[in-house]
Formats: C-alpha cells, sequence, structure tokens
C-alpha cells in the first residue's frame, strides 16, 4: 500500500512538472519566455518517459488503448509523412514537438488509468494553474510584476496578451464548473471530512472572480468569445437548459430574441472595437484558404508561413485585391486559424482526422459528465478559430490533457489472465510503452545540444545589435547547425553575410529562412545581394516578390527605383520613384519620409 501510494504521489508531482511549464522563464535563453518552457517541457517529458516504465510494470493489466488512441497516432504519421514527403528530411523543433506532444497523449492515458488522484486533481491543479495566471496579470496591471513584453502591459507569463488571454479563457469554464458543481457546499453544515470538496470550491471561485477580472484587460476579443462558448456549453450542461427549448411559448420567444439581439451587438461591437485586425484575419483566412486549394496534401510543418507568403503574393499579382486588403494585408507566421493552418500544413486528410478527433473527444466528455473538461475544451476550439494556440506550448499540454480525458474508456470486466485476448492487449500497451520511451529518448537525445546554442545566441546577440558582423558571422556559424529552423536567426546571420559581403552565403541562408516565413525584409536582402552580385534580373525578381507580398510597404518600390538607376533604366526609374512620393503608406514614419527624401534628390539629380 505505501509503494503503490508512493508511486501514485511520484505520477501526479510528474503531471504537475507538465503543467508547470506554462510559468517556466529562462532570462539565459534567447527569447527565454518562449523557449524557456520548451527545455522544462522535454525535462518533464524525459521524468514522465521513466515513470511511464514503473507504471505499465505495476498495472499492466489495467492499461488499455482503443481505437480513439489509434486516430491521434494516426493523425501524426499523416503530418509528419507530409513534413518528410516533398521537403528535406531535417529534423526541425516542430516535428519533435509534434512527437513529444503524441507521446504525451499516451502518458496521459497511462496516468487516468493507472490513478484515480491523477483523475480527480489535475483539473484542479490545471485550474490553479489560470488562478496564478490571473493574478500575475492583475499584478502587472498595477505596476507590481514586469510584462513579459515591453509593447504590452499585460502578458503573464506569455510573451503578448493575445495567448495570455486565451489560457484564461479556456481555464474559465472549468473554474465555472466547479463553482457550480459544489454550490451546495455553501447550503449545508461544515463538515471536516468534506475538506476536498470545500477547497476545490474555493480554488474554483477565487480562479473565476480573478480571471472575470483581468480577462476584459487584456483587449483579446477571441478569448471572450472562447470564455463565452465554453462557460455557456456548463451553464447549458449542469443546469439543464435544455429543458428551456421545450414547448414553445411567448415568453421562450421574447427571451431567445432579445438574447440574438444582445450577441449580434456583441459581435458587431467586437468587430469595430479592431476593425482592421478584423479585416486582416479575414483576409488571412481566404489566402489560407487558396494556399488549401494550392496544396491539399500540404506543405509541411512549419511551413505555413513560407505558403501563404506565396500565394498572398499571387492573390495580388492576380488584381483581385481591394485598397482595404492591400491595407490591411501583413505577413503573419501564424493562420490565426489553427483548422486553415492545419489544413495547409498537414493537408487536408490531416484536417479529416484532427476534427474527427476532437469531436469524439468532446462528446466522450459530455456523455461522461466530465462537463468541466468538455466547457475547456469548447473554449480551446473556439479560440483555436480565431487565433493560435497550437503553435504555443502551454496550450498543447493542456489540449492533450482533454484530449486524453476524453477518450478515456470505460472498465469494462476483467477478461482471465489465461485468455488470449488478456495476452495480447498487454502485449499492445508493452509495446507502445517501449516505443514512446524509445522515441522520448531519441527526441531529447536530439534537441539536448540546442539547450547551449539558445544560450550562446542570447550571450552574443549583443554583436549583431552593435554591428560587429563578422564577429557575428564567427560565432552564429557554429550555431547554425542546431538554430537553422529559428527565423529570428537566420535573418541576423543572412543580414550579418551580407554586411560581410558573403552574398551568396547569405542568399543560401535566405532561402532557408523563406520556407518558413513570409517576411518580405527576406526577399528585399536577397535583393540586394543579388545586386551586388550584379545579378539584376533576379534582384528585380526579389524585390517585385516583396512589394506583391505585402503591397502597402513602400521600401521595395525604393529599392526597385535605386536598382533601375544603377541598370540605367531611366522610365523606369520615374515610375517607381512616382510610387514612392505617391503611394500611401499604412503608418507614416520617419523612413517614409527618408526614403522620398532620397528618392526626391535622385530624380531631382538625373534631371
Amino acid at each position: 500500500m505505501i509503494i503503490q501510494r508512493t508511486f501514485q504521489f511520484f505520477e501526479i508531482i510528474t503531471c504537475l512538472l507538465l503543467f508547470s511549464t506554462v510559468f517556466v522563464i529562462n532570462r539565459d535563453l534567447e527569447y527565454g519566455v518562449v523557449y524557456g518552457k520548451y527545455f522544462w517541457f522535454y525535462l518533464s517529458m524525459g521524468i514522465m518517459a521513466v515513470w511511464s516504465i514503473f507504471a505499465v510494470v505495476i498495472h499492466v493489466k489495467t492499461i488499455r488503448f482503443n481505437w480513439k488512441d489509434g486516430l491521434i497516432l494516426l493523425f501524426g504519421l499523416v503530418a509528419l509523412s507530409v513534413s518528410f514527403w516533398g521537403n528535406s528530411l531535417d529534423v526541425t523543433t516542430k516535428h519533435i514537438l509534434l512527437i513529444l506532444i503524441i507521446i504525451l497523449y499516451f502518458y496521459f492515458r497511462i496516468a487516468f488509468q493507472t490513478n484515480q488522484a491523477a483523475r480527480n486533481w489535475l483539473p484542479v491543479f490545471l485550474m490553479i494553474t489560470g488562478l496564478v495566471e490571473a493574478v500575475w496579470g492583475l499584478r502587472q496591471l498595477y505596476g507590481y510584476s514586469f510584462s513579459q513584453n515591453s509593447l504590452y502591459r499585460l502578458t503573464g507569463s506569455f510573451f503578448n496578451p493575445g495567448p495570455y488571454a486565451g489560457y484564461l479563457a479556456v481555464v474559465l469554464p472549468m473554474a465555472f464548473y466547479y463553482l457550480l458543481r459544489n454550490w451546495s457546499c455553501t447550503n449545508v453544515r461544515f463538515k471536516l471530512r468534506y475538506w476536498a470538496v470545500y477547497l476545490r470550491w474555493g480554488i474554483a471561485v477565487l480562479t473565476f472572480i480573478c480571471i472575470l477580472l483581468v480577462l476584459p484587460a487584456a483587449m483579446s476579443r477571441a478569448s471572450w468569445l472562447a470564455a463565452g462558448g465554453g462557460c455557456g456549453l456548463v451553464f447549458f450542461l449542469t443546469r439543464r437548459a435544455w429543458g428551456m427549448f421545450h414547448g414553445v411559448s411567448r415568453r421562450k420567444l421574447f427571451w431567445g430574441s432579445v438574447v440574438a439581439v444582445v450577441f449580434l451587438i456583441c459581435c458587431v461591437g467586437m468587430y469595430y472595437l479592431k476593425k482592421d485586425s478584423a479585416d486582416g484575419r479575414a483576409l488571412m483566412w481566404k489566402i489560407s484558404l487558396q494556399a488549401v486549394v494550392k496544396n491539399p496534401l500540404g506543405v509541411g510543418l512549419g511551413n505555413f508561413s513560407g505558403a501563404y507568403g506565396e500565394a498572398q503574393a499571387a492573390y495580388f499579382v492576380s488584381g483581385k485585391g481591394t485598397e482595404t486588403e492591400e491595407l490591411v494585408a501583413g505577413n503573419p507566421d501564424y493562420g490565426f486559424n489553427e483548422y486553415l493552418q492545419i489544413a495547409v500544413e498537414g493537408g487536408v486528410i490531416a484536417l479529416g482526422l484532427f476534427l474527427a478527433i476532437v469531436v469524439i473527444a468532446l462528446r466522450s466528455l459530455i456523455i461522461g459528465r466530465k462537463w468541466g473538461l468538455a466547457g475547456a475544451m469548447v473554449s480551446l476550439l473556439v479560440f483555436a478559430f480565431f487565433s493560435y494556440p497550437f503553435s504555443v506550448l502551454p496550450y498543447l499540454i493542456v489540449f492533450l490533457f482533454l484530449l486524453a480525458g476524453g477518450t478515456q474508456i470505460t472498465q469494462k470486466t476483467r477478461i482471465g489472465a489465461d485468455n488470449k485476448f488478456e495476452g495480447i492487449c498487454r502485449s499492445g500497451v508493452i509495446c507502445v510503452t517501449i516505443c514512446c520511451v524509445i522515441a522520448t529518448t531519441l527526441c531529447l537525445y536530439k534537441v539536448y545540444p540546442t539547450y547551449g546554442a539558445y544560450k550562446k545566441w542570447n550571450s552574443k546577440k549583443y554583436l549583431y545589435t552593435a554591428g560587429l558582423y563578422q564577429d557575428v558571422v564567427k560565432n552564429y556559424e557554429e550555431l547554425y547547425p542546431m538554430l537553422n529552423d529559428q527565423l529570428q536567426f537566420l535573418f541576423e546571420y543572412a543580414q550579418s553575410l551580407s554586411k560581410t559581403e558573403q552574398y551568396t552565403q547569405s542568399n543560401e541562408v535566405l532561402e532557408r529562412a523563406m520556407r518558413i516565413s513570409c517576411d518580405p525584409m527576406l526577399y528585399n536582402i536577397m535583393g540586394k545581394n543579388f545586386q551586388a552580385l550584379k545579378e539584376y534580373q533576379q534582384a528585380e525578381s526579389c524585390f517585385i516578390k516583396a512589394s506583391h507580398i505585402v503591397p502597402h510597404r513602400i521600401y521595395p518600390f525604393y529599392l526597385l527605383t535605386f536598382l533601375y538607376h544603377e541598370m540605367g533604366l531611366q522610365n523606369r526609374v520615374n515610375e517607381m520613384a512616382d510610387i514612392v512620393q505617391n503611394k500611401e503608406p499604412k503608418v507614416q514614419s520617419t523612413a517614409v519620409r527618408e526614403m522620398r527624401m532620397e528618392v526626391r534628390k535622385l530624380t531631382m539629380n538625373n534631371e
């Protein structure tokens, strides 16, 4: 009994390490707010791999996997196959993360089947993470804690307010569920033996209140919709609100109409609250759909932005883009709609599998009366429609936890030890566990050297800021094999190579960056490299491509003006100079005024 309790305690602590990933910030690493969480997650997965071995040895008779687990595995295999088929065989951070996330799902499944305490308390621990984040945000609002991003006052432990608010919105329905479920404890006489119920209810009340206080300040419309959707489902299920639809009366029609009108007014208000942002996301979805049509089998994990840039450039070249779309166009790293991004990267097959998985899991949660988890799942799925939660590690951990809760099978009558089926089940469980442990070990072996690379990048970044490009090239060269999937590193390395007149090498780095990003500056730098090499046709193509990706930017036309001047094409110089002088930028700035002044001097000298 003591050994079993010790094992269960260690099991819960291991899961808590995973949930605490959301709080981790490592200032020794470059972008430590983001990558500090990654390395904490890697460490937690290593510990969980060790735990899983003991779990299977002790509980092999009680652990079962089912066809729903097979769907998760199939989704992972499809996504990885798309990434490697037709693309390079390089293993990137995205690939490793997908493998570890799939493995984490099986670890959670094992934990749910071997530990009743884990099933009861892990949702409460997840709720506590939301409480801590909410208090953290309140401290930032009142100036007691620093934000993780100088551009924003409220970020919690995240890099910007969007993911922070979304995380709170995912936790809120769970707190709302326990608040409603255990409300009766306030109407009965206090009994010490029910201390766990009182504790859970108290945590739920505090979490609910704190999140409601801080969530509006984040100004995230997606999180408001997500919180409303999740809490609405919880209220609908726990209060049996479906009874209000039985029979039709004037009163029900009246209140239904009032709710519909209020909801419509709120939606219109949220649209005009950040109209340009909403229009920009609508354009992203339109371009993403075109990218899916062009690449129905997917472009591979991490390649969304590159494929998006190609599709957006083709869209504006076709002349279909409106003036409003040109003004709101950008170069996003994410699709701001996870379903479309999954379709772009993994293809329509991967999207179909994903939708099947979440529908099955949500249905199981509702039927199994796990309504708090169901509300959190709905919030996450709504938020995923407007943002990029699956590109933020803490969300992935929560999502896999919810999926594992949704695919939990009902324990059936024990099958005899001499039954062949029993032996097959045990063999399957052991085989899956061994594969998970081996895959975890290989992944951790792959990412181990990158910790030192991120640390050195952070310590040497001042060289790039100071303009010591020769030293940057010398230091970044050895980091390149380990950080060649990080856009900012590739940008700094390519720019430094260009500044030190290593134009061919710079273009090689830029080509790799263009696979994972649609930033027009990548094409601008490559164009300037070609111009320095006197390869004018390639330079012109790069500048024109940059102008098509984000049409409202003036810089590509400025570069084209001087390129045509160097080529001796005076008519083209005048044409580009006219665009620079008269094109209306999205934001007036000192850089725009300086470019116009330089172009004006150039044209005056030519006259």
